[in-house]
């Protein structure tokens, strides 16, 4: 339901943009790059994100986190204030999974003995972001370069984490050997408990832009690469004082082992971007006369 409301709320805002600019003509796209362009461009865009769950503090517990990629697609609609700065907002669905994994050596289980144990921890999860662009255009020609910052708003909308815990028998070959019977595995959904509601955060990034003209019309194409970096730390209350409701059996990975957890994700896409203005028809557009 929360995914739904979104996605129609971001809908309603790009079509009252794209009803209020509609009116106004469109110059040429045959016409000479320093011509005058649309005041407002909407658009749709799709790509790969990769995410991390960065930890800091703590007793800073070494941890592996393997290389992961997931879909992210949604709208944009973008406002030029000058022929080389624009604002836009994007807002766009995201589907993240991660896996953090550690070794805990020597962990005491009883008087005068230890074992040593292999946990994992994997997620998989979907959020909507919302994020106010300012991206400056490095030049105006047919290839525009172009760099961007701004905020992102997140929100978390549902998935599920997997806790593993194994005992390893043969530590140090060049494959690690398992007990098969000191394996544990416990799977939770994410809720309040685990995952806090809402995050904030800062993106930035590079990207080059390709105006493809298209008849008496031109549309966008930009191909950019990303940076984001979540600014709340992401451990909800009730774990960092140890009121979570997990499960036993594998066990959570501690907050207090380590410290404070930021999500950031590294994301590349590529997005179509449209002029909001009327196409001129009628032989006078060839002669430059609307230009």
């Amino acid at each position: 339901m929360k995914k739904t409301i979104a996605i129609l709320t971001l809908l309603f805002i790009f079509g009252h943009f794209a009803q209020a600019q509609f009116r106004k003509p469109l110059t040429s796209a045959s016409s000479k790059v320093n011509s005058s362009e649309a005041l407002y461009n909407v658009g749709f865009f799709g790509g790969l994100t990769s995410t991390y769950w960065l930890h800091f503090g703590g007793t800073e517990t070494k941890y592996n986190q393997p290389f992961n990629f997931g879909l992210v697609g949604g709208l944009a609609v973008e406002r030029m204030l000058n022929s080389s700065t624009s604002v836009s907002l994007e807002g766009f669905y995201a589907m993240r999974n991660l896996q953090l994994n550690y070794d805990i050596l020597n962990f005491p289980i009883a008087i005068n003995q230890n074992k040593d144990y292999y946990r994992q921890f994997d997620v998989d999860y979907q959020e909507v972001d919302v994020q106010a662009i300012l991206t400056r255009y490095l030049s105006r020609g047919t290839l525009r370069p172009y760099v961007f910052v701004g905020p992102r708003f997140i929100l978390p909308l549902s998935g599920k984490m997997i806790w593993q815990k194994k005992e390893i028998l043969d530590y140090g070959t060049p494959e690690q050997h398992f007990s098969e019977t000191g394996v544990t595995v416990d799977t939770v959904e994410m809720t309040a408990q685990n995952t806090r509601k809402f995050n904030v955060g800062l993106v930035a990034g590079v990207g080059l832009l390709y105006k493809l003209n298209v008849g008496n019309y031109y549309i966008f194409i930009k191909a950019d690469v990303s940076g984001h970096a979540a600014v709340i730390n992401s451990f909800t209350s009730e774990e960092i004082h140890g009121e979570s409701q997990n499960v036993i059996g594998a066990g959570y990975i501690d907050p207090y082992l380590l410290g404070m957890r930021f999500n950031t994700d590294v994301t590349a896409k590529i997005t179509f971007m449209f002029p909001l203005k009327k196409q001129l028809q009628g032989a006078c557009i060839r002669w430059g006369e609307y230009d």
